[in-house]
């Protein structure tokens, strides 16, 4: 995703909503340093957002006006995992995310990446279940052999207003 981000800063505007609290812009400069003279001129045209908490990430969702920017979410379910927030209360929240998202997504491409939940709040699945019923393209890693890393969701929620089919590289899907 910060390669993308980088990509995108390249050729025009990108905001960056980081709903894990947990990327680091540095390297999407050093990426940009290979790529351009003009790093500075890049830089500026990335927005970044943090949340710390689901209940961030909703008002940042809320406030976010529809621009002819892309949208980049980066751990979108992290605070969503969170379990001093309640399940129902989780899951309403990211309904309205959804809508929100799906809003913005009607003026410029949106894509979100989120992990599954850890076995510990495993009772949390059905969050990142609404999230891939709502994409409107959907890829997923599967994890390496002997990786403790989980795999990677990156629905896609629109791209400007085009429909688009669900896919999954090894298992093509459609929703009409």
């Amino acid at each position: 995703m910060l390669d993308l981000a980088a990509q995108l800063a390249l050729h025009g505007a990108v905001r960056i909503l980081d709903a894990g609290n947990q990327s680091n812009v540095y390297p999407i400069a050093q990426r940009l340093r290979r790529s351009t003279v003009d790093v500075n001129a890049a830089l500026r045209r990335i927005q970044v957002q943090r949340a710390f908490t689901c209940y961030q990430v909703a008002a940042l969702l809320v406030e976010a006006q529809p621009a002819p920017t892309a949208t980049l979410v980066l751990d979108f379910l992290s605070t969503f995992y969170d379990q001093d927030v309640k399940l129902p209360e989780a899951t309403q929240l990211l309904r309205g995310c959804l809508k929100d998202l799906q809003r913005l997504a009607e003026h410029s491409p949106v894509l979100v990446s989120s992990r599954p939940p850890v076995a510990a709040c495993a009772e949390r699945m059905p969050l990142l279940d609404l999230l891939r019923e709502s994409a409107a393209q959907l890829w997923e890693t599967e994890p390496e052999q002997n990786s403790p890393v989980t795999p990677l969701s990156l629905p896609l929620i629109g791209d400007g207003g085009a429909p688009s089919p669900t896919a999954r590289p090894d298992k093509p899907r459609s929703r009409e």
